[in-house]
């Protein structure tokens, strides 16, 4: 069974303009927001997705966000991978924001079917709670996740 998820990239200036005005961070109020909503079919889950996304922030620690969002589509794409306007138009399990700015990137995390926070940590804190024994990506040596899933060896 595939764990379905959406990662969305959005400017770390809007989860500060929201968290100061004491609103609720969810996929639905950072929509309008999102510079992309890329889903992935499998391995969602937060030891897998949430972990391959902590080290992939860590290899590239961009601040722009535009940037960040096209980088996130070369190096995290495969066959079960498409872009959607809205992140609200496909059905999916969790939905990872990047936060990246100025200051240090966060990720949220979002289980929209209890509609509730996952998460919301920096890539650090993410592989200290999250990091298991399972091959992982390793972006800092230049690998996607393309050239991950057509290895022969490749199993998670």
């Amino acid at each position: 069974m595939a764990t379905r998820n959406l990662t969305m990239v959005v400017n770390h200036k809007h989860y500060e303009d929201f968290t100061e005005r004491m609103l609720d961070i969810t996929p639905y109020s950072m929509a309008e927001y999102s510079k992309v909503n890329m889903y992935l079919h499998h391995d969602g889950y937060p030891e897998w997705q949430g972990v391959q996304l902590a080290n992939w922030v860590k290899a590239n620690p961009y601040q722009d966000s535009a940037r960040v969002a096209a980088k996130l589509v070369h190096d995290h794409y495969y066959d079960s991978c498409y872009l959607y306007n809205n992140p609200n138009e496909i059905d999916h399990q969790y939905t990872y924001i990047i936060f990246p700015g100025d200051c240090e990137t966060l990720i949220l995390c979002y289980d929209q079917y209890t509609d509730k926070q996952v998460f919301l940590m920096t890539p650090q804190e993410i592989l200290n709670k999250y990091i298991e024994d399972m091959d992982y990506t390793n972006f800092a040596d230049g690998e996607t996740r393309l050239m991950k899933c057509e290895d022969p060896n490749f199993t998670n």
